[in-house]
């Protein structure tokens, strides 16, 4: 009987052996420093509870001719930082302190330079009062987006000053500058516009009820109780410990190397797989806000046609038949948690237009995980 035992345990430790070389050997495949679209490196972080798996292994260099990235290398996880943004919330409505059904207006209207009666014009009909909470967490408010609707313009002020620091009131300013105000998409909640600066006025909400700075909030809240030493909010705080972090591409031009501070609320913060693993498994375990919150937040919607449902913060993600929760980030990154599975997923891609379908990518790599 002991020597089956034996035998069944040396079987089962190859095949993990086995399993892990494919998924290496797929990820290093993906490397390319040298094309129009370079991959320096890819981190990932897969946990399968139910079947005792778990792959957290990172490949490549920081750039073309720069040191090797491990495990441990972090990197911008972009938007997935409205998940931090919207738990929040969501703790903020557990302790009573407001209702995601509350209109925005009375949280926002002391602050002067946002003028928020005047943030949504449509058709010279002023809408911003009609805005909730939960129409900016699920990006139902209609409100524009800096990115995307003024994308060109956008990109080209950020390439002609690389270091400029932003604050959330240069942000609105911008957002004004180019008459975003004036152009809202629909009327808060007659169609989904994803769009940052929901996740800003968020942002702002947060501030003025926790009496503190959004970078602390995190940290007060999430970071510190959940033991998450490597992840910061960049720009905003200094980092708590010096974990090597990556260089991360649009296309050819290295993002790393430019002050993204307009992300803010939306998207500021860095972090590592294995910080965005404890975060995304205890808030599935209740250890950040409780069931009920968290129904809510998963309780995704329909959005556009070729667009995943969202919910609060929240992407529903079907990948191999299983269902994710959680956010892609502009980088190609994504943290996210299947509970059918119970799988963690977690990584970081550092290009945004790699020469490979991401999807079909993970898609492998999970297969070879199971």
């Amino acid at each position: 009987m002991r020597i089956l035992v034996i035998i069944s345990l040396i079987f089962l430790s190859n095949m993990v052996f086995s399993q892990t070389d494919s998924i290496n050997e797929s990820i290093k495949n993906r490397i390319n420093h040298h094309s129009k679209n370079p991959v320096h490196s890819i981190l990932l972080y897969i946990e399968n509870e139910s079947k005792g798996f778990k792959y957290n292994e990172g490949f490549g260099l920081e750039t073309d001719n720069g040191k090797p990235v491990t495990k441990n290398s972090s990197f911008k996880i972009a938007s997935s930082t409205k998940l931090f943004v919207s738990t929040i919330i969501l703790q903020l409505e557990e302790e009573g302190k407001l209702s995601i059904n509350d209109k925005v207006f009375p949280y926002l209207k002391d602050i002067e330079y946002l003028n928020f009666k005047n943030f949504h014009n449509l058709k010279g009909i002023k809408y911003a009062q009609d805005i909730t909470i939960e129409h900016l967490l699920s990006h139902r408010s209609g409100l524009a987006d800096l990115f995307t609707d003024k994308e060109e313009a956008f990109f080209e002020m950020i390439m002609q000053n690389p270091n400029k620091q932003y604050t959330p009131k240069s942000i609105v300013a911008l957002y004004n500058q180019f008459n975003l105000n004036q152009e809202p998409h629909f009327t808060p909640n007659t169609g989904w516009h994803y769009s940052d600066i929901n996740y800003v006025l968020l942002g702002l909400i947060i501030e003025k009820l926790d009496k503190t700075k959004l970078a602390q909030s995190i940290r007060n809240r999430i970071l510190e109780p959940m033991e998450m030493k490597n992840t910061f909010f960049e720009f905003y705080e200094e980092p708590k410990t010096q974990s090597r972090q990556i260089n991360q591409y649009i296309e050819n031009t290295n993002f790393s190397k430019r002050n993204t501070s307009f992300d803010w609320a939306g998207g500021g913060l860095v972090s590592t797989n294995t910080d965005l693993a404890i975060f995304i498994k205890s808030l599935f375990n209740y250890e950040l806000i409780n069931k009920e919150s968290l129904a809510k937040m998963i309780d995704v919607k329909f959005t556009k046609k070729n667009e995943n449902r969202y919910g609060l913060g929240v992407y529903e993600f079907h990948l191999n038949d299983n269902v994710y929760y959680g956010h892609f980030g502009f980088y190609n990154t994504f943290v996210g948690y299947c509970p059918t599975t119970k799988t963690t997923l977690s990584y970081s891609i550092s290009q945004t237009n790699p020469g490979f379908n991401s999807y079909a990518f993970l898609s492998q790599i999970l297969k070879l995980a199971n």
